[in-house]
């Protein structure tokens, strides 16, 4: 059946149809982009709908999703990276080379290089035409900074500063350059007054660290990431006076800094185990616009760039490394709250209220949200809702069945607004079938039984044919609760279905029928009891084992019914029947009270043995006969082997004396022959004279063991057996000696 989905807001009402495995509605999101084959990264940069990431050898070229699409390879110790705002060129410091590379990204190739002799370019800034170097080799403390006009066909190296310990890192927006070094503790920021290649230095500012240093579009503003106290400070360019903090104490160790192509989101980066890894702030009052904590990693230093809403920066961790891209980082965030009953019933409506809400506390005014229904199997329904003026509404749906039933709230950034989304799940109940049994209530064994019942689906029958499962449980005296599964049973176009059965033994008789239920209804199931009366009575007993050949075995058993208590005590007749032979009638047996009996009985001969129990009934149970079976086996014999002393010396006799016995421990009578092994220390067996016993079951036996090593204790194994009778099985019996050295006194 179809389900009808509705959606009612607190100031419009929306309906639409369910939508079969359709597509949850698009929108930005973040993203977190495996770089492959990168075991170090040095920067990132963006322009004209691409980003950048430059990484030991080569530079790899993203989109604005943060998928990768080229890679541009050969550029030996690829490090500082600079873009043209449309993007129609990239600039790459290359360490190893002493170059800067000239990139075309629509094509990615090199279009040039630029050689600027063996200084070691490190970091790149550009303004305009005009590109800045921050150069210095390791371990050469000769660096500096210079400058070049990447528009000429041979750029005139100018220089800014030398002599500088490392490489500065350098930034250059209106007029103003920014320069300091990342190596020194504290370092010196040098702040200048550009025009083309002119430098004039405006004045210095000392801090405890410096990671990283941006500045505003306008060049007004420089912002710096003290490492040392996990804060962005802020200074103004023309007074080089502190104006602002980004942060506060329970930040984590500030890395990164990056402008918005307006100037005005601050992109704060910190290095967190924990807290957020970036912090978007407005720029002109440090507020908090937004945190982002990624999947996985530590944001690599200096790493960060903007384009357009979007934030990139660089993760590492468990060496690898990913491009992280954080959708609208400089839009406010919205949030949906969403909530739900704990349960709902399929088929039933079912109310969920939730609110739109903005970062910034405004009323979101009406906005329509999309909504996706997941059913168990996957299957999507599209759906939507509108607002009232303050954010608020209220979602009624018809879940089309049962079991976890997802909505997924969506409202889709603007201009002015992140994304956002909201997910519940709603554990749905099937509906409630109606499943009915009966028929009689006493029975016979061997007469049918008809049982019927009917499946009721909200008060109508099952548009097709069920299939309904059906068990009987047994109780009586010789089942307790045994389940048996009988056939199946169809329902009509009325929903009504018959069971037939016919019982073969007497008591309980408990009939289920189960509908195993569909997406919609639950199982129901139904039962119906059934005393069943019967005539039979049985016989049934054991034999106490082990049981031997000339031994009395003790038989017990009883008659029992089907129902009821057997009274006694009344007279059982048997018969033995040895290996399938004839049948012997044995005398009959009375039982006692409760109908059980006992009787003792030897046997021969070994060999399988049935008892034939047999019971002439009575004037309410029919005569029943019971086999009672055991296997009879030969008595077990021993042999004991005993020695008055078991160390000798060589020459010395080993003297035996020994008895064989039977399962009492008693002596077996008559001569009995036994052989004799000898087992030498090296497992080597000699056949030795054999001995018979007296009549008594007893034997002395002599041997003198050959010459060895005494130093050694060699042992001698005196290994006696007996092939048995026809009523005794063999048995075997060993004695041990040690020769010894005539000073052992062992």
């Amino acid at each position: 059946m179809t389900a009808v989905a509705t959606l009612v807001a607190a100031a419009a009402v929306g309906v639409t149809g369910p939508a079969v495995a359709a597509a949850p509605p698009s929108a930005s999101a973040d993203s977190m982009t495996l770089l492959p084959d990168v075991t170090d990264v040095a920067d990132t940069a963006a322009g004209g709908g691409r980003v950048f990431v430059s990484a030991e050898d080569r530079v790899i070229v993203a989109d604005a999703t943060g998928a990768i699409t080229d890679t541009v390879t050969g550029l030996a110790g690829a490090n500082g990276l600079a873009s043209t705002p449309g993007g129609d060129r990239l600039y790459v410091a290359l360490y190893d080379s002493g170059e800067v590379a000239e990139i075309d990204p629509s094509t990615a190739k090199v279009t040039r290089k630029i050689d600027i002799g063996r200084r070691c370019p490190r970091h790149l800034a550009l303004s305009g035409s005009r590109l800045w170097v921050g150069y210095g080799c390791e371990g050469v403390h000769e660096g500096g900074v210079l400058t070049l006009d990447v528009a000429a066909p041979t750029p005139t190296l100018v220089g800014i500063i030398d002599n500088t310990f490392g490489a500065p890192a350098v930034a250059v927006a209106g007029g103003v350059l920014a320069l300091g070094e990342t190596d020194l503790h504290p370092s010196v920021v040098h702040v200048y007054s550009v025009d083309g290649q002119q430098a004039t230095e405006r004045g210095t500012i000392e801090v405890p660290t410096l990671n990283d240093l941006a500045l505003t579009p306008d060049g007004s503003l420089l912002v710096v990431a003290w490492g040392a106290d996990f804060l962005h400070f802020a200074y103004d360019t023309t007074t080089l006076a502190e104006v602002r903090r980004y942060g506060d104490s329970s930040s984590a160790w500030a890395t990164a800094a990056a402008f918005s192509s307006d100037g005005r989101h601050l992109a704060a980066g910190h290095r967190s185990p924990d807290g957020p890894a970036l912090v978007i702030h407005d720029t002109a009052n440090g507020t908090v616009v937004n945190t982002a904590r990624p999947e996985r990693g530590y944001l690599v230093g200096g790493a960060v760039s903007f384009l357009g809403n979007d934030a990139f920066a660089v993760m590492e961790g468990a060496e690898s490394f990913w491009l992280w891209r954080v959708a609208d980082a400089t839009l406010p965030a919205s949030a949906i709250s969403l909530t739900a009953p704990t349960s709902g019933t399929a088929l039933d409506p079912l109310r969920i209220t939730g609110r739109l809400t903005l970062a910034d506390g405004a009323a979101p005014g009406v906005q329509e949200l999309q909504v996706t229904r997941t059913i168990p199997d996957g299957t999507w329904a599209t759906l939507s809702v509108t607002t009232a003026a303050d954010g608020t509404f209220t979602l009624t749906d018809v879940p089309p069945l049962s079991g976890q039933i997802r909505y997924d709230v969506y409202w889709n950034p603007t201009a002015d607004y992140q994304r956002s989304t909201a997910s519940v799940t709603v554990p749905v109940d099937g509906r409630t079938a109606t499943l009915t049994l009966g028929g009689p209530s006493n029975g016979r064994d061997g007469s049918r039984l008809s049982l019927s019942g009917v499946l009721g689906l909200d008060g109508r029958a099952p548009e097709q044919p069920q299939t309904l499962a059906v068990t009987r449980t047994i109780w009586n005296n010789r089942l307790d609760g045994a389940v048996e599964q009988l056939p199946n049973v169809t329902t009509d176009s009325r929903g009504a279905f018959t069971i037939l059965d016919t019982p073969s033994q007497g008591g309980r008789h408990v009939y289920t029928v189960t509908w195993h239920g569909d997406s919609v209804y639950a199982s129901p199931s139904a039962s119906h009891e059934v005393a069943v009366t019967s005539a039979d009575s049985h016989i049934a007993g054991q034999v106490a084992e082990p049981a031997y050949i000339g031994v009395p075995l003790r038989v017990t058993g009883a008659v029992t019914y089907d129902v009821g208590v057997c009274q006694g005590p009344t007279v059982v007749h048997v018969s033995r029947r040895i290996n399938g032979g004839a049948a012997k009638r044995l005398p009959d047996v009375t039982t006692d009270a409760s109908c059980g009996f006992g009787f003792d009985d030897t046997v021969g001969r070994t060999g399988p043995v049935t008892y034939t129990v047999a019971w002439d009934g009575n004037s309410t149970q029919r005569r029943t006969t019971g086999a009672i079976s055991v296997t009879v086996q030969k008595q077990p014999s021993f042999i004991e082997a005993t020695s008055p002393d078991r160390t000798l010396l060589n020459g010395q006799q080993a003297v035996i004396e020994g008895t064989v016995t039977d399962l009492h421990g008693e002596s077996i009578s008559g001569r009995l022959k036994l052989t004799v092994q000898r087992i030498g220390p090296d497992g080597s067996s000699v056949t030795l004279p054999s001995v018979t016993t007296a009549a008594n079951g007893t034997f002395s036996y002599r041997d003198s063991p050959p010459t060895m090593d005494a130093s050694t204790y060699p042992q001698f194994q005196y290994e006696f057996s007996w092939s048995g009778t026809a009523t005794y099985r063999t048995t075997t019996g060993s004695v041990f000696f040690y020769i010894v050295p005539p000073e052992c006194g062992c």
